[in-house]
This record gives C-alpha cells, structure tokens and sequence, in this order.
C-alpha cells in the first residue's frame, strides 16, 4: 500500500515558518503505520515546503491520502482530496483540529466532522482528535472484502447507503510520545538549520514533543478563543520523559527540546517535579517552552533557568487591560511587563504574540496596544513579536457568538477565514476591518525577527 501524510500550508498568507518545524502530527501517524507495516510505503509529506501545485505533483499513485486540517488551511485540504479521488486515489481521509472542531450553536451542537462528509463527496472518513491508532485501524478494515468500522474510536464515515456514521467518541488526555516517531520519515537536518537561524541562542538538533497536555487556566475558566482539545491539564511523569529524551538523544543526537504544552508554567509543582528528576547526563539540554505571563513569578523564572530553557512563547495578546479583559485572559498588562524583566534578568529570550479584533476592540485599545508593542519590543530578549488578527476557529468558545451572528456557518465546513474574520469584525469590533488589519501589519513589522508571521494577513 501506498500512503502520502500532508499536511497543507495555510490558504491565506505565505508560511514564515517555512522550513522551521517538522509537521510532528502526520509523522507520528506515519510512524506508526511504518512501524506496524514496514513494507507499505508511506510518505509524510511538510505541505509548508509546497505549494499546491508540487503538493498534487508528490500524491500521484497514492492509494491512501491521510490529510491533516486545521481551520487556515482547510481549502487546500479540499482541493487536494478532489485532486486525489479524480487521479485514482482510492481513500482520502481528513484529521486535525478543524476535522475535531464542535460547533456550539444555541439549539444545537455540530460537530464540523459531519459537515465534512456532508459537503465533500471526494473524502471518505475523518478521524477526530488523536488519531493514529484509529488510521491505522481504518486502513486495516479497508482491505477487507467486507470491512467493519463500527469499532473504531473517534472515527466518522459513510456506510454502503451513504449513511454518515460515527463511533465511540474518545477525548484525548495523553500527549503523543514523540519516541514513537520514526526518525527515518523525515530529513531532520534541514529543519535544524532554518531552526539556527531563528533561534540562535538554542541548539539547532531539536525534537518536538510535550511535557504535559492542556492548560491550566483554561481548567479555571480559559480564554475566550483556545480550542484546545484536552480536557485536562495532565503533565508527563517525569522519569518517562527523561527516558524517553534520553533514547531520542541517542538516536538522532538531540540537544534541544521544544515542548509545544500550553503552557508548562501552569503547574509550579510539576515543573519543579520535571526539574528535579533531571537526570544528570540531560543537565545541557535546552528547552523552550509557552508560558502563560501571570504564571512566571520570580520563582518560576527561576525555575525556567534552571531547567536551561532559552526561549519563552508569551501570548502577550493585547496592551489594553480592558481587552484583556474581554478575552478573559486572566491577567493585566502589568503582568506581561513583569513576566518580561524577570526572564530578562536571567537571559531568557521571549517569543510574544499578539491578538487586535477581540470583542469590542476599537481604535483606542488598538493604540494602547501599538504603544505596549513598541515598548515590549525594546527588551532585548523579546527576539520575535508577532500580531494577528483574531480569527473565528469553529473550535473555540468564542464561536457560540459567532454562529449567533451567522448562523449560516453551522452548515459549512469551509470557514474562509477572510470572510470570517471580516463577519466578526463587523458585528463585534468598534474599530472597521482595514483599520485593524493594517495595525496588525504594523505592529507585526515591529518584530525583531527577519521572518514577518503575518497569520493569513494577505501581503502587500
């Protein structure tokens, strides 16, 4: 069997994080197809290197086309499974964030999964959350004479009268233990050299993985727009993780650890508890890490620069404690300023981003976050800075008031986020959309960094 893994680049905007990061979500999946097969070919395919030209070049004679979908490059998921199933491809199936997403409509709840086979004769399943085991299994029954999907968690598909269909539905609550991916299925060094340049004050030979799953605060109340699909905050034991950094270090020569968790300063007594069973043979190894502003005490930065971590994600998200408000953050500017020196103090450089378009937003909150932008971007160790416009994901919380304004969208699964963002703007935003946009870019060319994130912005 052939399987082609891909993960598209977004449909709005040219990728600044082209060549940075390896897509770890289809190479944990192709992994453990490999691993269980060895003699199927599989290919994990970074859809960010290509453009959908090259994409459709590289999924010829394709048996199976596994796609990952978030909400920013859905389009190109579509248009690459009608590409697929009209050159012989015999099963398409859709995974991801946007595939798992949950529309929380005032007379109903929808999940996105069944819009997708609704809408979309060339896909044939979609597999919600964590999704290896459940490919796996479907790729099994698929080669039956008279295959069974009626065991299979998370799974959604058409039965032989067209009926859509759906299985036990398993919320994941375990982080994926990148121990598992097969190192083979992907060329490492030429991410760790586009990595170099980003991140200079960290060793290029990174692995990605997590030191726990969910978050904290969104445990208490959470923000208005995560779509995060843990449901709890769960952290690793930390001898499993040690170990398991330790065989990667072994395998491929790691140096570095990304933890992609939101956010590893939830948890003070978990990180202390992952700092202390540190091996002595990981002492060197690097970290970087989300953070959550309000969370990193001087204590917790402390215990950041002991753990050896060299870079901070901060979602700075507005300078306008009123919006900070809004977006139910739970935290002040002040915090943002108080986290920034105590990581300053001991050389700990700062990945910040930063959110315009909230509910309510208007021409004054944007200027008093252009004038925190401006003076966070002095620190020296806020080495990139990065501002978005929000943008509706049919995940997140904050769409139960979007769907109340557009109901329309509860019976689409192509959310085209520049309409989107363009509907919430105009029933929530004080401020009009060119408005915001063009602070967005503004407050985006502010950043450090050679490489402009401009999150679907359409460039100029």
């Amino acid at each position: 069997m052939k399987i082609s893994l891909v993960c598209p680049t977004n449909y709005y905007g040219a990728s600044a994080t082209r060549g940075l990061y390896y897509p770890m979500g289809v190479l944990l999946v192709g992994s453990l197809v490999k691993d269980t097969f060895p003699d199927w070919e599989v290919n994990v395919v970074d859809g960010e290197s290509y453009n959908e030209s090259e994409l459709e070049s590289k999924l010829k004679e394709a048996e199976v086309l596994g796609l990952s979908a978030n909400t920013n490059n859905y389009q190109h998921c579509v248009n690459l499974a009608n590409f697929a199933k009209s050159n012989g491809t015999k099963l398409v199936v859709v995974g991801g964030p946007h595939a798992s997403a949950v529309l929380r409509h005032e007379k109903a709840n929808i999940s996105m999964a069944e819009l997708i086979l609704k809408n979309q004769q060339s896909i044939d399943a979609v597999i919600v959350y964590d999704g290896e085991h459940s490919f796996l299994q479907f790729l099994i029954e698929s080669r039956k004479s008279a295959p069974d999907y009626t065991k299979i968690n998370n799974l959604f598909w058409r039965d032989t009268d067209q009926i859509i269909k759906h299985n036990q539905i398993i919320l994941p609550t375990q982080s994926p233990r990148f121990v598992d991916m097969d190192f083979s299925l992907m060329d490492f060094e030429k991410y760790w050299q586009e990595h170099k340049k980003e991140f200079p004050a960290m060793s290029e030979r990174y692995i990605e993985g997590f030191t726990h799953v969910g978050c904290a605060w969104r445990e208490k109340l959470g923000c208005s727009f995560c779509d995060i699909p843990y449901p709890f905050n769960n952290y690793q034991a930390p001898g499993r993780f040690w170990r398991d950094v330790r065989e990667a270090k072994h395998s491929i020569g790691i140096q570095s650890f990304k933890d992609y968790g939101d956010c590893l300063t939830g948890n003070p007594e978990r990180v202390r508890a992952l700092l202390d069973a540190r091996p002595s043979d990981m002492y060197n190894l690097e970290f970087s890490c989300y953070g959550r502003s309000k969370e990193i005490t001087e204590e917790m930065a402390q215990t950041l620069a002991d753990l050896n971590v060299r870079y901070v994600y901060i979602g700075y998200d507005s300078g306008d404690n009123d919006m900070l408000r809004a977006m139910q953050e739970g935290y002040t500017l002040k915090a943002n300023y108080d986290a920034t020196e105590r990581l300053a103090k001991r050389g700990i450089n700062i990945t910040g981003s930063i959110i315009l378009g909230a509910a309510g937003e208007s021409e004054q909150t944007i200027a008093n976050t252009e004038k925190f932008a401006r003076a966070i971007a002095q620190y020296p160790n806020v080495t990139q800075l990065y501002c978005a416009m929000l943008t509706p994901f049919p995940g997140a919380p904050m769409n139960r008031k979007f769907l109340q304004a557009n109901p329309q969208f509860t019976e689409q699964d192509v959310w085209d986020t520049e309409q989107t963002k363009r509907f919430w703007v105009a029933h929530y935003c004080k401020a009009p959309y060119e408005y915001i946009e063009e602070k967005a870019r503004e407050i985006n060319n502010l950043n450090p960094s050679s490489r402009k994130r401009y999150f679907g912005l359409k460039r100029e």
